[in-house]
């Protein structure tokens, strides 16, 4: 088994990684609950769409973020595509 030392995402804490816990990211619990809402927060679409009023697929589909660099909303769309026969 191998180990690292590593930083909570949240808190900066150290913590001890293993490889068998390959995608640890947080020293607890509590760290993830607070990581957790704080970016699911940040995702919800201003507008209400987030309980239901519209579409669950196209909810599923579009989600609200701010750009990293100027700080506007943008609206990042997926498509699906089936192969054609």
């Amino acid at each position: 088994m191998v180990t690292a030392i590593r930083r909570c995402a949240e808190c900066g804490a150290e913590f001890v990684w293993t490889s068998r816990t390959p995608n640890r990211r947080f020293c607890d619990a509590g760290c993830r609950a607070r990581w957790w809402r704080t970016h699911r927060a940040r995702t919800r679409e201003p507008d209400g769409t987030a309980d239901g009023s519209t579409c669950a697929a196209a909810s599923r589909l579009s989600a609200t973020h701010e750009c990293p660099n100027c700080g506007q909303r943008i609206t990042v769309i997926n498509l699906l595509v089936s192969d054609a026969p």
